[in-house]
């Protein structure tokens, strides 16, 4: 099984830094280790006159990963799927933290369950499991004793899919819009599709959100970085 992990930045205020991008690229390998492959996608905007900076400031901090120049997040997405061949990619925006001593398990591990259980999405929530939001439908659930809780909320956050349901089915609905636009609300107007949320009913967030686009919580991460 191949899994690859998929980061998606764009040249927010803090570009050309990489400040948040390798804070949150550094709390992933904390959780799951290094032994992925690694594709960083830049979106240009809204700065575009930092882009090229950026790209080689990231290159240059990540020398073993492929990075792609791009016109939005929801472009970046079906880039990624289209050009991929895992078999599983972890989808992850370039401003979170992982809550690490509540993750029990493995990324393979969690493949795995995935795979046998046909689940083609999986997320880490930045809530409580609870029925709020987005998640206007929420079933706690047992998965041959992995514990979860399933949402019609097709959520961008942190997650996990099945790269094959998706080129060949889902990929059809997302559309190439400007921002973070294209891809959770247009797979939620289809009401076909679930996300399973890593964790039983009322487990505390898994992730916490950055948010790169606030210079006070990048001051924030750059000074528990130093």
């Amino acid at each position: 099984m191949k899994i690859s992990l998929n980061i998606f930045t764009n040249c927010t205020s803090y570009a050309p830094s990489t400040d948040i991008i390798e804070n949150t690229y550094s709390s992933f390998v904390d959780v799951f280790g290094g032994n992925y492959e690694t594709i960083i996608f830049i979106d240009s905007h809204p700065n575009m006159n930092v882009c090229e900076k950026y790209k080689n400031n990231i290159i240059n901090k990540f020398p073993k990963s492929k990075v792609v120049r791009t016109n939005s997040l929801s472009d970046g997405y079906i880039k990624a799927v289209k050009q991929s061949d895992s078999d599983y990619m972890f989808m992850l925006e370039h401003d979170w933290q992982f809550n690490k001593p509540l993750i029990k398990h493995s990324l393979e591990e969690i493949c795995e369950i995935m795979q046998k259980n046909n689940i083609y999405h999986l997320r880490f929530n930045k809530r409580q499991n609870i029925k709020a939001g987005w998640d206007t439908q929420f079933t706690p659930t047992d998965v041959n004793g992995f514990k979860c809780c399933i949402s019609n909320n097709m959520s961008n956050n942190p997650h996990i899919i099945d790269r094959k349901k998706y080129i060949n089915e889902m990929i059809k609905y997302l559309k190439i819009l400007p921002g973070s636009k294209g891809i959770e609300e247009e797979l939620n107007k289809t009401e076909k599709y679930f996300s399973y949320i890593y964790g039983p009913e009322n487990y505390p967030a898994t992730v916490t959100h950055l948010d790169g686009r606030r210079d006070d919580k990048v001051r924030r991460v750059k000074k528990g970085r130093r």
